[in-house]
């Protein structure tokens, strides 16, 4: 009985792995936007930051008498092993099914990297500032009061929150800003808009907001949209020392291993990795409303 071995398996592995990491390079949202610290010794990722000190007012030719301390917080990070395992038959390697073998490395790929991106997007939700509400339609009010938030923190909670800032909604909180800035018809069949003519031409040319009040306006379809067609964007520090930190272990890595009885190989696609808000008052959450498009 002919069996499959792992040397026939040279010119199947290469090809699922090439395009396993292309696809998750090519649809990272979050993880570009957020501080990247990776693993050094121990179990976990620790990163400190420090506590503000005071000065007072002085009498001449009185000493100082109060002394001020050092009091440190401490951010752990706990990474965790994520991945999926995919099942390639020997009838798919014996038909040498290249569309087949690339699929894999697609859903392979993608799955990872969604999985990363939504766990990023989740510590939007642990932000001290929530803007908006359920059922509230998305405005640049909203977006200008995330800016004055984050530029604005208090120094006992960290200062202002370093720059540069980047917002990331969902698509359907872009179109709710997309209608404030593009022009309407009225009734004589005239342009109408409150706005530039460039900037509301090239929203229309374009259909991307680009920037406001000196941020970017990203767009991601990870965020989650609840039941209740409320989902939660934000406005962060990005960046080194920014709001998010993503805690980098082990990129992911494809393991072919032979399953006998199921007559084909499993392709265990694995990594490890850990997320975290480094401090949650430099992150704005914007709770809207964003049901889908009519």
């Amino acid at each position: 009985m002919a069996i499959t071995t792992t040397a026939e398996l040279g010119d199947t592995i290469p090809t699922i792995r090439e395009e396993a990491q292309f696809t998750r390079q090519f649809k990272a949202v979050m993880r570009p936007l957020c501080w990247t610290i990776r693993k050094g010794k121990g179990s976990n990722i620790n990163v400190p930051y420090w506590g503000e000190f005071t000065a007072d007012a002085l009498t001449e030719g009185v000493d100082m008498t109060q002394s001020k301390t050092m009091v440190d917080t401490n951010v752990q990070i706990v990474p965790g092993e994520v991945g999926l395992k995919g099942i390639l038959t020997d009838t798919v390697i014996e038909d040498d099914n290249e569309d087949l073998k690339r699929a894999m490395g697609v859903l392979l790929g993608d799955a990872y990297e969604k999985k990363l991106d939504i766990d990023l997007l989740g510590q939007l939700d642990d932000a001290s500032t929530s803007l908006g509400g359920a059922s509230t339609t998305l405005s640049m009010g909203h977006i200008a009061a995330a800016r004055a938030t984050l530029a604005g923190n208090i120094t006992a909670n960290g200062g202002p929150a370093p720059t540069p800032y980047a917002v990331v909604i969902h698509p359907f909180g872009e179109l709710d800003l997309v209608d404030i800035v593009t022009p309407v018809l009225s009734a004589a069949g005239t342009s109408v808009s409150s706005f530039g003519g460039g900037f509301a031409d090239e929203v229309l040319a374009r259909y991307s907001i680009g920037r406001l009040f000196g941020m970017p306006i990203i767009i991601d379809g990870n965020i989650e949209i609840d039941s209740s067609n409320d989902c939660k964007g934000g406005a962060f520090a990005v960046g080194k020392r920014g709001g998010i930190i993503y805690g980098h272990v082990r990129e992911p890595v494809l393991e072919p291993q032979r399953d006998a009885s199921a007559r084909g190989w499993e392709l265990n696609y694995v990594g490890r990795y850990g997320v975290g808000e480094f401090r949650s008052q430099w992150i704005v959450e914007l709770y809207h409303n964003a049901s889908a498009p009519a």
